[in-house]
């Protein structure tokens, strides 16, 4: 039963493959026909052998050296012109097939919500659309080397048999034998390529993490954890590709050895033959050339079944990816969104990512076009999530997230997008010019647009004084920029975009009180008649807001403004107190 399901599984693969295959078929077939010809020109050096032995080694017929000499050039010079019609050609069509596979996978990507990168390791989804893609290639190409090996080998099989049957069935018996050890290998590199392509996914992971976390690693001294973490990974790859390189190199031994057994006992059988009088000379050395010609095919066509084996393990996990569901459908019939006032209702909304694990508990809250609402609470208390649910990151797991009265499921995601804007703590910034990473706010803006927004955001006097100005390349994450200034970026975009929701996640955080006064003047220009959301975990941000939200639990707590909060002497006054107390003692410490 569990062979069977293997099997199918590989057969739905395969057929997978050849969807793909189709766009370009006309070239697949003709690649397949050059390489079919070219196959077949194998032969005739095997067949001239007969002639150059009976006519000119012991005929001595000198005439017939020319004619040799020429038929060989000539069938040459067609075979190459051939094979290099067939590659070429072959090369296009499966660049162009694995352009849209990884196309279809980046394209997967992009439709997938935050929950589904959450859970997976970036490494992993790298290697799925690099490595593995690169060896589905290797499967495109083992498919052309079998069309080709399997006509040669057609061809040389036919040949023997026409020059000498009885000598040809003596030759088959050890094809049962070869059969199995194909067979044998494969099954286990098709096992063993998979787990290859995982062990590369978490050296990628253990790389990607160092890169885009090195100044954590560098502040806490992580670097000989860092270390040893890559060397097990690559230690990990190491020992499984071994494995599949100790099967691919027993292949080629292996199957001599087999053909060796064949030679041995057509070279017994023959040369009796020959010295009895019952075989001609050139007909023996032809079919020995021709055999020896028919097991170069024969073993090519072991190692293709293995590397066909590893690269079927790559494609299912490509196709993998490419099948994961979408657990945020576009709606079939979306709601018409072309204007936003900017009212925001959370109705009866509960929230889970896993079934036993519910993160925002019956969240009821109405917030009316252009309040300034901030979220407070300990850690873990659900705020990140709150705001999540308005852009539709993710969906409510009951209830109902609406703007202006409409329920965000029944809205396109870019058409209720585009009204929203969103400034985190974490600003990334993209690869590209300062003036490339503004215009992410609205891609059709003006230089004059974007000048304007960032002067706004307080950006351009520091954007000005670098040499390029706007033009500045700005390096990963734009490692070059100081943490206030790559937020002032992301403030730049925001007015650039001037969204009608605007979602704050620390904007102020982790910086010095002169690039806090900046960006806190921005974000007051930025909040002006927008509905705001504002998360905070420094209450002296959040004193001015129309209402404070306070979560915790996944519960809305307490509700009202910075006042009333403190005369409750509830949650809100108790963290407000000890915050407060604390900034206290950190002044008097430093004075």
């Amino acid at each position: 039963m569990q062979s069977d399901a293997v099997k199918t599984n590989k057969q739905k693969t395969v057929s997978r493959i050849l969807v793909y295959c189709k766009e370009h078929l006309w070239l697949f077939a003709i690649s397949l026909l050059c390489s079919a010809v070219a196959a077949l020109c194998t032969v005739y050096p095997a067949y001239i052998v007969k002639d150059l032995v009976n006519e000119v080694l012991f005929g001595k017929k000198e005439e017939y050296i020319i004619s040799i000499s020429i038929g060989v050039v000539s069938i040459m010079v067609i075979k190459g012109i051939f094979a290099f019609s067939s590659m070429y050609l072959m090369q296009y069509a499966t660049q162009r097939m694995l352009l849209r596979i990884r196309s279809d996978c980046f394209e997967k990507l992009l439709q997938l919500s935050l929950s589904f990168f959450e859970t997976q390791q970036t490494g992993q989804l790298m290697s799925r659309v690099t490595n593995d893609v690169f060896y589905l290639q290797l499967l495109v190409h083992n498919f052309v080397r079998f069309i080709r090996d399997v006509v040669e080998l057609t061809g040389l099989t036919v040949y023997i048999f026409w020059l000498n049957w009885k000598l040809s069935l003596i030759s088959m018996i050890i094809i049962p034998l070869i059969i199995f050890m194909i067979q044998s290998f494969g099954r286990k590199m098709k096992k063993i390529g998979r787990s290859m392509q995982e062990k590369v996914g978490d050296i990628n992971t253990a790389l990607h993490e160092y890169i885009t976390g090195v100044k954590v690693v560098k502040s806490f001294t992580l670097e000989k954890y860092m270390l040893e973490k890559y060397e097990n990974s690559n230690e990990a790859n190491f020992k499984i590709t071994m494995k599949g390189n100790k099967i691919n190199c027993a292949v080629n031994p292996v199957m001599e050895f087999l053909n060796s057994i064949s030679l041995v006992i057509i070279f017994w059988f023959g040369s009796k033959g020959v010295l009895s009088g019952q075989l001609d000379p050139g007909i023996i050395v032809s079919f020995i050339a021709a055999l020896t010609s028919l097991y170069k095919p024969g073993r090519n066509l072991a190692e293709i079944y293995n590397t066909t084996a590893q690269a079927l393990g790559a494609a299912d996990r490509i196709f993998e990816l490419i099948d994961t569901p979408v657990d945020l459908k576009e709606p079939e019939e979306p709601v018409e969104f072309n204007n936003c006032n900017g009212e925001v209702d959370f109705k009866n909304v509960v929230f889970s990512y896993k079934q036993d694990e519910t993160i925002l508990h019956n969240i009821n809250l109405t917030v009316k076009p252009g309040e300034i609402i901030a979220l407070v609470g300990p850690s873990g208390a659900g705020k990140s999530t709150f705001v999540n649910l308005i852009p539709r990151f993710f969906d409510t797991t009951e209830g109902e997230v609406c703007v202006d009265g409409i329920d965000v499921k029944k809205i396109s995601s870019k058409d209720l997008r585009k009204f929203i804007g969103l400034v985190p703590q974490d600003t990334y910034l993209f690869a590209g010019t300062i003036e490339d990473n503004i215009r992410f706010g609205r891609l059709d803006a003006t230089h004059e647009e974007i000048i304007e927004a960032a002067k706004f955001a307080n950006a351009h006097k520091f954007i000005t004084e670098f040499p390029d100005s706007y033009n500045t390349i700005l390096g990963e994450r734009g490692v070059n920029l100081s943490g206030g200034q790559a937020q002032r970026i992301a403030l730049a975009r925001a007015f650039l975009k001037n969204p009608k929701i605007l979602i704050l996640d620390e904007a102020t955080s982790a910086l010095d009180s002169e690039t806090e006064s900046l960006i806190q003047e921005a974000l007051d220009l930025l909040m002006k008649d927008r509905t705001t959301f504002m998360i905070a975990h420094r209450l002296s941000t959040v004193v001015n807001a129309d209402r404070i939200i306070v979560l915790e639990n996944g519960k809305i707590v307490e509700s009202g403004k910075h006042e009333e909060l403190l005369e409750k002497k509830g949650l809100y006054f108790q963290l407000y107190t000890a915050q407060h107390k604390k900034e206290l003692e950190q002044a008097e410490s430093l004075s």
